[in-house]
């Protein structure tokens, strides 16, 4: 199977994986330098990684990362012109990701890759959504950090259909992070599976948090009071994925309200 990209406003076939696209991403789960070279040293999330077709789709980033999209055909019926479609990434040329890796087995092992496709085309490292990122303690939380703890070595993942996140503020004046996780259709909990699957997901993503996010880490270590991330269970369709249903894209960003 292989992963595209598209988005409803533009075109479904904007960038899609190759052998030699996945063996990048692969790659950069244990290749620091390689990491460093392309994404930069202070970068820990690992985005998808993709090849395009800059004669069908012209991609450029802003200077926040966001990515900009021109279709190149006059078979539209709306034609976009620098399209903003609000994802983070940062575009890398063919001959530059080849360039970044330094390791002359794994420039071979990438050189099998390529050679099932063939393709010379740049890349697109994409990050996801840029208006999904929760600040919180003087730390950035993503999206996709706290989908690797909720589903990595969890035994109860196939339980879950979604999750968004919310920053509430307390009481007490006091900020903190909230994932909402939405369970399987006519899937139903006793309160016992509840508070198991409620430990067990916080747990997961407290650790994965504190493993690629060093400021994180840093606040976990200054305040104790850091580690207080809410985890809150619905049931399919209901409390923030209420209207999930009507909408084609998985917002991960709920509006926070003061308890």
């Amino acid at each position: 199977m292989r992963s595209g990209y598209g988005a409803s406003d533009l075109t479904i076939g904007i960038a899609g994986e190759t052998d030699f696209s996945v063996w990048v991403r692969r790659r950069l789960r244990t290749d620091v330098a390689l990491r460093t070279a392309l994404l930069g040293a202070d970068e820990h999330r690992l985005p998808m990684v993709f090849q395009y077709n800059p004669l069908e789709t012209y991609l450029e980033t802003t200077s926040d990362q966001e990515v900009l999209c021109t279709i190149n055909s006059t078979a539209l019926l709306s034609p976009r012109a620098r399209y903003n479609i609000g994802d983070e990434g940062r575009l890398v040329s063919y001959p530059d990701v080849v360039a970044a890796i330094a390791d002359p087995e794994a420039r071979a092992e990438a050189e099998r890759a390529w050679q099932v496709d063939r393709m010379r085309l740049p890349l697109l490292f994409l990050y996801g959504r840029k208006d999904s990122t929760i600040s919180y303690m003087g730390a950035n939380i993503y999206p996709q950090d706290v989908e690797y703890g909720l589903y990595a070595g969890n035994a109860q993942a196939h339980l879950l259909q979604s999750f968004c996140l919310e920053l509430t503020e307390q009481a007490d004046l006091e900020s903190r992070p909230v994932v909402h996780l939405q369970l399987r259709e006519h899937l139903a909990l006793d309160p016992d599976q509840r508070r198991s699957l409620v430990d067990t997901c916080r747990a997961g993503v407290l650790r994965h948090l504190a493993e690629v996010s060093r400021d994180f880490a840093e606040s976990l270590a200054e305040d104790p009071s850091a580690a207080d991330l809410r985890v809150e269970v619905h049931e399919f369709g209901t409390g923030p994925f209420a209207d999930a249903a009507s909408k084609i894209k998985n917002v991960y960003l709920v509006k926070g309200v003061t308890v």
